[in-house]
């Protein structure tokens, strides 16, 4: 199969799929009808449509479950870790780069959130809050991966929260290897900063939310520079 045949059959998959979703036929983790039928409807081959699902697959719109058929996915933030992973790994962008665009995207969520959020968000906030100040390393990892998850999630827009997913699990060693090397002081600061930020979504103060929320990649950048700089003075 050419490029360019390759082409038009994954668009017409795609075309086919968006009518299924459209027609009210198939939602969001439901099975797809099968590669027969798909033959059949499109008259093309098994192996453009197998082709196409797979193409479909690495995006994360598409899950193929071994013995069940293909499910209609939303596992599209992995189709963004895949990119953002090759442009750390070919050197054209940096964890900071990262840091810089979570930080745009947690300060518009912090907006949007404002109206959004529930009472229930707002409790899960205060107790990884709470829990912070006593936890260990590899738990407040876990519950600062948690806490910026859910202001991004809490925006409404989906759009964010890909974003959000994507950047989360290229981040998550970052941040772990930042806190390892904070002292008491730091961590006890950092702990206050994602109180500072929790207070502000309770008062409805986004402006003392933002300078927080900068406070926090503020600390993060500056362990991650120092982390670079040693690895360099390492390597000479």
């Amino acid at each position: 199969m050419n490029g360019s045949t390759s082409g038009r059959v994954y668009f017409e998959v795609i075309d086919y799929i968006k009518r299924l979703v459209r027609e009210g036929k198939v939602h969001f983790g439901e099975k797809l009808p099968s590669e027969r039928e798909m033959m059949e409807t499109l008259r093309m081959s098994r192996n453009s449509i197998r082709e196409a699902l797979r193409t479909l697959e690495h995006m994360g719109l598409v899950e193929s479950r071994q013995g069940k058929g293909n499910f209609l996915v939303n596992h599209m933030g992995k189709s963004f870790t895949s990119v953002f992973s090759m442009l750390l790994l070919t050197g054209e962008s940096s964890y900071l780069e990262i840091s810089e665009l979570r930080r745009c995207l947690e300060t518009e969520a912090l907006y949007l959130l404002h109206d959004r959020i529930s009472k229930e968000r707002i409790q899960e906030l205060g107790e990884i809050v709470g829990h912070m100040k006593t936890a260990s390393a590899q738990e407040r990892t876990k519950l600062d991966a948690k806490f910026h998850s859910i202001l991004v999630e809490s925006s409404g827009n989906v759009l964010f929260c890909v974003l959000g997913q994507a950047m989360e699990e290229l981040y998550a060693a970052e941040i772990s290897l930042a806190q390892d090397t904070m002292d008491s002081e730091e961590l006890s600061r950092l702990a206050e900063v994602h109180g500072r930020i929790l207070e502000s979504i309770r008062s409805g103060d986004m402006n003392d939310g933002i300078h927080a929320i900068q406070e926090h990649y503020d600390m993060i950048d500056c362990k991650i520079q120092s982390d670079g700089k040693e690895k360099t003075s390492g390597e000479r």
